[in-house]
């Protein structure tokens, strides 16, 4: 007699159940987009001891057909597939018929439905088989309840964790859920608790705001861009907001949450140079395509995606995000703490764009002609002191208020920018507001005032930044190099032997006359232009121990990391004193740069205290 037969139904819906009921949130994700499948606008979660108990979810969608209510809990019946062709370009959340069967083989599952036109009905199913089958109340709309998960397979129990790590995973479900659906109200209560109620008026800042605070919501800059195949659309918030996590990149496809690790890659490359190295960005962004370019039939959990033109989508996404960080004034303002006894005051806040604190008399402003010097401060690998320094002759210009420029004023943007540093010509479009030098602090910090009020620059930052983008537009341009009369000669060891003899002619392709000459030593007669220190020696010796260390030499990530390392080297120290011209040069220098907001480490060059912050200090205002 054969050993091979058919397992019954109800162990195979068991086993199914592993893959797609991982745990409570498993369910809250399946149920919810079951109800928006439905086309609901109203949304309610009602979790008990962490989903563990209990998960209700009311809807007032379009509701289950009485004539359909036998067919719920069959694995892969649905209302959302036809066809195989179907397959190739799935427009709902759900599709693929398990998540009811799987839930009702591990749980007791409560379901009221009705459809327009159609009977009530209440159905109690519980591991597996029917418990009650009965017409019932009319309501439009869906009410499941799933009580006593895992009841029945006692091993599924042992792998969920503590009751907070549950709870936590459900909220960042129903958060994902209200950021990709702003124009349907959500509410999640847990344990009789409300956690969080969303409007349902499709304005997502808002929703941000609810979800994330008042910090995150007021720095938000809007996103847009589009190509044949992609629209991209949402918020992005200012670098000086930050996380210690990617988790707050918040992707979605077609309203779709997804995780994608490339793309994540290129919002973060977007912020490169304007966050610290281990501090991620928030974004909030949806990408509309059209569904014969995605996959999402690779997972159970339908959150990992294959895409078609991935490279174009990748390039339009991290070029998106450049173009709203560059268009926008990215110095972070320094907010008044108040003591914790005194009450908190919030003003309202308008959610279609940064809120402002004082701007109401820049328009009538007009400010005194500002200085332009015209000896560039770049040039200098190290500031002067202040009697060696030449007279730096000054001319009057006609000042331009930064706040207040018309589309017709702004320069027209180039089609493709899709780095930070644009290379020669500078660009025209002043990024920094006019700001009257005071005088300086500890021989590190500028202090500086306009009429919003103080700004103190740290002149490392400031300076690092200038000379980043000078180096980084300047590296590997084609020049005729600086000649040696006594070429250098450098020694490495053994171990670096072996890598700088198969690198000897990437390094001739930068601009480097260089040759073996011993059996550890390297002969330089010829470097690039670019390298200006003092001492050019020590920054080549860098250099090639550098591409040495480099399994796979990228000529990007070289020109990012030696543009950073020579910027700092060669950028003033901290206690180092400047006169009133120096001060001013480097000012104007900065002004130039394409991004003068932040170092190259992603440290603020310049930070702003509003009048209205520094009155409230000296209660000059009192509410």
């Amino acid at each position: 007699m054969g050993q091979i037969h058919v397992m019954p139904a109800h162990i195979q819906n068991k086993i199914a159940a592993g893959e797609v009921v991982e745990r409570p949130s498993s369910i809250v994700k399946e149920i919810v987009e079951n109800s928006l499948d439905a086309g609901s606008t109203v949304i309610e979660v009602f979790i008990k001891n962490s989903g563990m108990e209990s998960i209700k979810v009311v809807d007032n969608g379009h509701g289950i057909d009485y004539e359909d209510r036998t067919l719920l809990f069959e694995r892969h019946a649905t209302s959302k597939i036809d066809t195989a062709y179907e397959l190739f370009e799935i427009r709902s959340l759900g599709f693929r018929g398990e998540a009811l069967a799987s839930i009702g083989a591990v749980s007791k599952v409560t379901l009221e439905s009705m459809r327009d036109n159609s009977t009530p009905f209440k159905i109690v199913y519980s591991g597996g088989k029917y418990d009650e089958d009965t017409v019932w109340h009319e309501r439009r709309g869906t009410i499941i309840e799933i009580e006593d998960l895992f009841f029945n397979t006692p091993a599924r129990l042992k792998y969920i964790k503590n009751l907070r790590t549950e709870a936590g995973k459900i909220i960042d479900i129903m958060q994902r859920m209200a950021l990709n659906y702003p124009e349907v109200s959500f509410r999640l209560v847990f344990d009789g608790k409300d956690r969080f109620k969303t409007t349902g008026n499709g304005n997502l800042k808002e929703v941000i705001n609810i979800l994330y605070g008042i910090q995150v919501s007021a720095n938000t800059l809007a996103v847009n861009a589009a190509s044949p195949d992609y629209t991209i659309d949402g918020y992005i918030v200012r670098p000086e907001v930050t996380r210690s996590n990617r988790n707050y990149i918040n992707l979605s496809i077609n309203n779709r949450h997804v995780r994608h690790f490339k793309l994540s890659e290129s919002i973060i490359n977007a912020y490169h140079t304007l966050q610290p190295k281990d501090k991620y960005p928030l974004a909030f962004l949806n990408i509309k395509m059209d569904p014969k370019l995605i996959d999402v039939n690779v997972h159970p959990s339908k959150v990992e995606v294959k895409l078609s033109k991935e490279t174009e989508l990748l390039r339009l996404m991290e070029t998106a995000v450049k173009e709203a960080l560059m268009e926008t004034e990215l110095i972070p303002e320094v907010a008044h703490k108040k003591p914790k006894s005194e009450k908190p005051e919030q003003s309202a806040i308008d959610f279609t764009e940064r809120h402002e604190q004082i701007r109401e008399h820049i328009d009538t402003y007009e400010p005194p002609a500002r200085q332009t010097q015209l000896e560039t401060f770049k040039e200098s690998p190290q500031v002067q002191q202040s009697e060696n320094t030449q007279q730096y002759q000054q001319q009057k210009q006609t000042y331009t208020n930064p706040f207040k420029q018309t589309p017709a004023e702004q320069p027209a943007k180039p089609k493709d920018t899709p780095s930070f540093v644009r290379h020669e010509p500078l660009p025209e479009k002043e990024k920094l507001p006019y700001l009257e030098i005071i005088g300086q602090l500890h021989g590190t910090y500028i202090i500086m005032q306009n009429e919003t009020g103080m700004y103190l620059m740290d002149q490392h930052a400031a300076q690092e930044r200038i000379k980043y983008e000078y180096i980084y537009a300047n590296i590997i341009k084609e020049d005729d190099g600086i000649p040696l009369l006594i070429p250098y000669t450098f020694e490495f060891s053994f171990d670096d032997v072996i890598t700088i003899d198969e690198k000897l002619t990437e390094l001739q392709s930068l601009g480097f006359d260089i040759e073996k000459s011993g059996m550890k030593q390297y002969t330089v007669s010829r470097y690039p232009s670019w390298i200006k220190a003092n001492n050019p020696e020590e920054d080549i010796n860098d250099l090639i121990e550098f591409i040495s260390q480099t399994d796979y030499f990228d000529v990007n990530k070289y020109r990012e990391e030696m543009s950073i390392m020579m910027s700092c080297k060669q950028s003033i120290k901290a206690n180092h004193y400047l006169d009133k011209n120096q001060m001013a040069a480097l000012l104007e220098e900065l002004g130039k740069c394409a991004s003068p907001y932040t170092c190259p480490h992603g440290r603020p060059v310049i930070i702003h205290m509003t009048t209205y912050e520094i009155e409230k200090m000296f209660n000059r205002i009192m509410k």
